[in-house]
């Protein structure tokens, strides 16, 4: 960890910002691989090692369950072949599920207004190859997750920063109590990492979300696990029992439900990786017959229809299944400080009072437009095609 990371955590502890002091063991000429840090209000020391401050304070019995697990699921990942070259190489593989990564990072990146310098925790960072992403991107990257092991932890972080061309931080904590000072960040992203929540834990961890947000920061929920009429059990990952991973599908309605009672505006996005909402075209599958090629190459043409393409998310989201849930997420503008001691009443009538205020901003164009929501409109944003309107 960089010596002026210190400033900018809490202490897990007695909740203290800005209170933890750095005692420097071992350092390189990156950062700090060895000391301790020490908060001056509670006395409570925690290791940093290997660069990773260690901040998970007193984690209950689940975590340390599935941080074990994770260690056990990289030995079989290292049996299965997985290396450094392997790591360094995501989300650029030939797999399905990480064709499936690829194109997410690509939408994030085309249809958020990132700019360099910004900060971005990523939460749940395991291989870190998200984190070393943004950060190659120009922003200032954290990665934050609860499991330090190589190929399933934070010291995977290593194999990306060593050459020196990209650095990010690191930090050992829990997403329902994150250790990081209050509106600090710009955006939080979340990529397959919420459902790791039981419904009491999900309520806190978007509060701290919210918390540790700037005003107008965002969260980015990505390929999130969902339960739907079709699949109410959402959960289907072999070896999960043998890792002890503590998995829990949720609701799209409650995961929307949480971030909006943390004070959150949101809005739920496409996955691109979805040909209905990402392709230009419908293509012929082998094998497929006439009269379905003609059925679906009509529903197709539907995509053109916004409402067309808000309804099928939702029939996908809630009752059919095939899909992860994507939501962007935006701290209003005018809030200030932590207000962790706000009522839900409240919080509920300032954050309408703000989506009043953002309305009104929008049509003088003294607040940023709408995100895009299709690559089409992403395109015409950065420039690569002209605006047909």
């Amino acid at each position: 960890m960089k010596s002026e990371f210190a400033q900018a955590l809490r202490c897990p502890a007695c909740g203290a910002e800005h209170a933890l002091v750095l005692s420097a063991g071992e350092s390189d000429a990156q950062e700090v691989r060895e000391g301790s840090l020490e908060c001056s209000r509670c006395a409570t020391r925690f290791a940093v090692h290997r660069g990773v401050p260690e901040l998970l304070h007193e984690p209950p019995e689940h975590i340390v369950r599935e941080a074990a697990g994770l260690e056990r699921f990289a030995e079989h990942m290292r049996a299965a072949g997985w290396d450094r070259s392997t790591v360094l190489a995501l989300p650029e593989i030939e797999h399905g599920y990480w064709y499936v990564q690829a194109r997410s990072m690509h939408q994030l990146l085309t249809t958020i207004p990132f700019a360099p310098g910004e900060s971005v925790l990523d939460v749940g960072s395991n291989t870190c190859w998200a984190a070393n992403h943004f950060a190659r991107r120009g922003l200032r990257a954290i990665a934050l997750d609860i499991a330090t092991t190589e190929l399933q932890g934070l010291y995977t972080a290593d194999w990306f920063i060593a050459d020196g061309e990209v650095f990010f931080e690191r930090v050992l904590g829990s997403m329902d109590s994150i250790p990081l000072a209050s509106s600090s960040l710009d955006y939080v992203y979340c990529c397959e990492v919420l459902h790791h929540n039981d419904e009491a834990s999900l309520r806190r961890t978007f509060q701290e979300i919210f918390r540790v947000l700037r005003p107008g920061g965002r969260l980015l929920m990505v390929n999130e696990t969902l339960r739907t009429l079709r699949d109410p059990h959402g959960v289907h990952v072999d070896g999960v029992e043998q890792f002890e991973g503590y998995e829990h599908a949720h609701w799209a309605w409650r995961y929307r439900w949480e971030a909006t009672r943390a004070g959150f505006f949101t809005e739920v996005t496409e996955p691109h990786y979805r040909p209905f909402f990402g392709d230009e075209r419908a293509e012929r599958t082998p094998g497929e017959g006439a009269l379905r090629w003609q059925l679906r190459r009509a529903a197709f043409g539907l995509r053109r229809l916004p409402p067309a393409r808000r309804a099928y998310l939702a029939w996908l989201n809630n009752t059919w299944t095939g899909v992860s849930m994507n939501m962007v997420a935006t701290k209003p503008s005018r809030y200030v400080g932590r207000h962790e001691a706000m009522s839900a009443a409240e919080r509920f009538a300032r954050t309408l009072a703000a989506g009043v205020r953002r309305v009104a901003e929008r049509a003088a164009r003294r607040a940023p437009a709408r995100l895009p929501r299709t690559p089409e409109q992403a395109a015409v944003l950065q420039g690569r095609v002209r605006d047909p309107a």
